[in-house]
């Protein structure tokens, strides 16, 4: 199943794992460190507003817990978990 979520930049790597768990029906400290397929604060970082305004752009795919993630953003982030 696939899904986009609606997020903002300052919490994809919490509304990854939070999806993830939700899915599996698990809490989500029993998923595996999203650490271990991405460095979470990066990841924070790359889609954060950027300092000058300017719109940020691209594309990072992942595999995590047996999902694929892809986060992009193009004026508007959307995660997608399939």
């Amino acid at each position: 199943m696939e899904s986009t979520l609606a997020i903002d930049a300052d919490d994809v790597s919490d509304r990854i794992v939070a999806e993830v768990a939700s899915r599996d029906g698990v809490d989500p400290i029993e998923l595996p460190p999203l650490f271990d397929a991405v460095d979470p604060d990066a990841l924070d970082v790359l889609f954060a507003p950027k300092a000058n305004g300017e719109t940020r752009q691209g594309r990072v795919w992942f595999p995590y817990a047996g999902y694929d993630v892809t986060i992009e953003y193009d004026g508007e982030l959307a995660v997608t978990i399939e």
